[in-house]
């Protein structure tokens, strides 16, 4: 990519940061799946048409090496032809920060953080979903703006700050977009969602708690949490295992990213099965969600999508994360994506190889 000049300014607290994996996880499925509790399975192509318009408009890009044809929409790569997969719908969740929130008319960039975030990539023809993880500490170029909106230029800066740079709400959201798009070679965002940490308990509760196998020891944090161990995670631990991080470790939210991947899957899994058992369970949990969510996607494009997905389901080899390495910038730590590692994964996502 091309490089702007570095900054090293950042928000970043040496206190965890709070994350809301558990609430990202649930708007992906709720926002996927709300319309099936109403009965509603087969819809019109309004709402695909509608979600279907893109709300970035970064152009496509790629690497050196690359051979580019009509915008994108043909690539040559390695000798290999491919096409872009038009199929594809791509929705940004994230997990956001407000407890720094500041929106005070003579402040800038205070508006929270995005500390989870995840591409969601959804093939209407197959239904298949994809989750993409990337690391709040990429470091993209991201527009910044003033909390009246007024543009002030770009800068590379950790991914999570896209959103402190904007209203807090849909603008923040649109810029994290932006931003994303940006770091992943231009690829197009049709729809958006932020979600709130302060729910995170209850949601993670509201499906009867989740059952995972303790990656990292925790037992300082609760007598529990001890590696190795088989937790149906409730309440605070599910925030505990979640958002938690010794920020005196470089690779802290590496580390951090591989429970909520790990976390995510499972947290899936559970809520599927409990849809499945009774699909009113969906109604409680989209208004629990609601007075935390920020989204772009209206109820007949929910319901379009869960037409897709429901029939489908989720395994958790659906789900990938951006990879890269963590340096030391100075002041803070700052994750610098594998571009090659990179491209091949959008290849693998959004185009089809040309036989």
């Amino acid at each position: 990519h091309r490089r702007k000049r570095h900054h090293r300014h950042s928000h970043h607290r040496s206190h965890s940061r709070a994350l809301v994996v558990s609430m990202t996880v649930l708007g992906v499925l709720l926002l996927l799946v709300a319309g099936v509790a109403a009965g509603v399975i087969v819809v019109g192509k309004r709402g695909e048409n509608q979600i279907k318009e893109a709300k970035t408009q970064t152009e496509i890009t790629a690497p050196e090496d690359v051979q580019v044809d009509e915008e994108g929409k043909f690539i040559v790569y390695n000798g290999e032809k491919y096409c872009y997969n038009d199929n594809v719908i791509n929705i940004l969740c994230m997990g956001v920060d407000r407890s720094i929130q500041n929106t005070s008319d003579d402040n800038i960039g205070e508006n929270g953080q995005a500390d989870v975030i995840i591409l969601a990539s959804l093939d209407t023809h197959t239904g298949r979903l994809t989750l993409i993880n990337i690391s709040r500490e990429a470091m993209v170029d991201i527009s910044l703006y003033n909390v009246q909106g007024n543009y002030i230029g770009t800068e590379n800066r950790q991914l999570c700050l896209a959103y402190a740079y904007g209203d807090g709400k849909e603008g923040s959201c649109l810029n994290t977009a932006e931003a994303v798009s940006r770091l992943m070679y231009g690829m197009p965002i049709n729809a958006y969602m932020a979600l709130d940490l302060d729910g995170i308990s209850v949601l993670n509760d509201a499906v009867g708690g989740v059952t995972v196998e303790i990656l990292e020891d925790m037992s300082e944090r609760d007598p529990a949490l001890k590696q190795g161990s088989i937790v149906t995670l409730t309440g605070e631990q599910a925030h505990t295992y979640v958002r938690s991080r010794d920020t005196e470790l470089l690779e802290s939210n590496s580390l951090r990213m591989e429970r909520q991947k790990q976390y995510l899957s499972a947290f899936m899994q559970k809520t599927l099965s409990e849809i499945k058992a009774n699909p009113t369970v969906v109604l409680d949990l989209y208004q629990t969600a609601s007075e935390y969510m920020i989204t772009d996607i209206s109820p007949s494009q929910a319901m379009y999508l869960a037409s897709l997905v429901v029939t489908t389901g989720f395994s958790g080899g659906d789900m990938m994360t951006v990879q890269g390495e963590v340096v030391d910038g100075g002041k803070y730590a700052e994750f610098i994506p594998d571009n090659k590692a990179l491209y091949q994964m959008i290849l693998n996502v959004f185009y089809e190889k040309i036989e």
